[in-house]
């Protein structure tokens, strides 16, 4: 044997290796695309809580059926809360197995892709997008925070999905499904009605691209059907919904600008220089389709024009889902400032779907693009912006054993309050230990009560909030003061800004009181954000 033939024989067998992986073996592809996703997005799980995830955990801790009135104070619909509550209840609230359930909502997007796309698109762009879910950096961050953002994420998925279903025909057991996907999705996160919109809007889509009137007279038909129960369905909590929008709504918010529209879908594909080579991809792929289905290109890769048509006909619909869904959220904030980018779960089911249709068979060079980009995203476990986050951890370890029964805690920044309670019940603090917030003591600290809460924050005046918590102290005991680390972090909505001001306020205060002795600072060096603390005790 020449030495020139065993190079090419190698080749050979790796270009058959791939092609079984793409054809008959895909399940096997599916089946190692999961297996990635599992290890890429459990690296982080001790990463510890902020001020959302302390929330999660405490309104879960409230009983079952407890749960759907306690979020009147919060401002969120109750599924993942209650899911949540379950879930505790079965493998315990410690941090790793709390952010265990957003894994498992993340990492079911990689089967489940595979098949809601295998049919309508075909294996090998069903594949591609499989293997986007399997490393979409979105996904890998919050599949390890412990906040409802992995389960929006799979159902914005399962809607995307089923979009490419429903208008077949008998695909009678695919529109109950979107109908329900659609009503967890709204009784889940209140951007879910967003999504709602855009889905709407890609039924309309759906319903131009039909040949003749009376076939889109039918998907109208179908698509108003569906849609009609998924509102019947989320009536209910309309009453809820305006209650919580009148009291709670989100203070702490801005109005998103242009350049927020537009770094909005680069937050899910992050970081910027893939997000941007991600979307010149699709672009290009889109055109390529175009002309395929016109059958004015050569170039390889490329499907005949019929399967062209129908593959271009599934990226216009999930294009419009997207951009709808987007701007619908961008107008919403406008109206009434709610805007963030966490909140982009609800695009990533067409963010993962359309690049399985636009950059899989629209000619090799955008192939190579999703390979290298899903490589790059799949070596990224997303370890330092999930440790890097505003937690109030170093705090907690390096003061919960210097508190007895009956000291007190005030947490300056109101709503930090549930997530620093948790932390030293974990890090052992003693019980009996009081709380307080600018606000006054706080009884339940496993939530934070939203309503009307800048309003409430301003008439706090912090002398006389401070004045009554350091009476009702007895001699000897201990304040932990929570500052806010103003350093890092936006300060410039409306309740953050007070916030910072009343840090500045109530470290100034508790400093100069003669009847407090100022013990030092914990930790004694840094953190860079999140929360520190001043120990104080007060004097005979």
């Amino acid at each position: 044997m020449s030495t020139s033939t065993a190079p090419t024989r190698a080749t050979g067998r790796v270009l058959a290796l791939v092609r079984w992986l793409l054809g008959r073996g895909a399940p096997v592809t599916v089946a190692l695309l999961l297996l990635w996703s599992i290890f890429l997005r459990t690296r982080n799980l001790d990463a510890p809580f902020w001020i959302d995830e302390g929330i999660s955990v405490g309104v879960a801790n409230f009983p079952f059926a407890d749960i759907p009135a306690a979020l009147r104070l919060d401002g969120n619909p109750p599924i993942y809360y209650l899911l949540l509550n379950l879930w505790l209840g079965a493998f315990g609230d410690s941090v790793e197995a709390a952010h265990a359930l957003s894994v498992l909502f993340a990492i079911a997007t990689v089967p489940v892709t595979y098949l809601l796309a295998r049919r309508p698109l075909g294996r090998v762009p069903a594949l591609g997008a499989t293997a986007i879910a399997a490393t979409l950096p979105y996904l890998t961050y919050f599949g390890q925070e412990t906040r409802m953002y992995a389960l929006v994420a799979l159902l914005s998925l399962v809607v995307a999905g089923l979009h490419l279903h429903v208008f077949a025909p008998g695909a009678r057991a695919s529109r109950i499904g979107l109908a329900v996907a659609l009503v967890v999705a709204l009784y889940t996160h209140t951007w879910s009605v967003f999504l709602v919109g855009g889905s709407v809007v890609a039924v309309g889509a759906r319903a131009l691209l039909q040949p003749g009137r009376q076939a889109r007279w039918r998907v109208v038909r179908i698509g108003f059907l569906i849609h009609l129960a998924a509102a019947v369905a989320w009536a209910p909590w309309l009453p809820t919904l305006a209650r919580q929008a009148r009291e709670t709504g989100a203070p702490w918010s801005l109005r998103p600008t242009l350049q927020m529209l537009m770094e909005a879908f680069g937050s899910v594909v992050q970081p910027t220089v893939p997000a941007v080579v991600f979307v010149a991809a699709l672009v290009f792929g889109g055109t390529v389709l175009g002309a395929a289905r016109r059958g004015r290109t050569t170039i390889a890769n490329v499907p005949p024009p019929a399967e062209a048509q129908t593959l271009r006909d599934h990226a216009i619909v999930l294009a419009a889902l997207l951009a709808a869904t987007l701007l619908f959220a961008y107008v919403g904030s406008l109206v009434s400032p709610a805007w963030a980018n966490r909140y982009m779960a609800v695009i990533v089911g067409p963010t993962i779907l359309l690049p399985g249709v636009l950059l899989t068979r629209s000619g090799r060079t955008p192939a190579v693009v999703l390979l290298l980009l899903c490589v790059a995203w799949g070596t990224a476990t997303q370890g330092a912006r999930l440790r890097d986050k505003a937690t109030p951890q170093a705090m907690i370890e390096s003061a919960a054993h210097d508190l007895r029964p009956g000291d007190l805690v005030i947490s300056v920044h109101p709503e930090q309050l549930p997530v620093i309670a948790f932390g030293l019940d974990k890090a052992g603090a003693p019980s009996g230990v009081r709380f307080a917030t600018s606000l006054g003591r706080q009884r339940d600290v496993r939530i934070f009560d939203w309503r009307h809460g800048l309003d409430r924050l301003q008439a706090a005046e912090p002398w006389i909030v401070a004045d009554r918590l350091i009476r009702a102290q007895r001699p000897g005991s201990t304040i932990l003061l929570a500052l806010p680390v103003l350093s890092r972090g936006n300060w410039q909505g409306p309740w953050t800004r007070l916030v910072a001001d009343r840090t500045r306020a109530w470290r100034a205060l508790l400093q100069a009181d003669p009847r407090l002795r100022l013990v030092g600072r914990r930790p004694a060096i840094g953190p860079g954000q999140g929360v520190f603390g001043v120990l104080f005790t007060v004097r005979p």
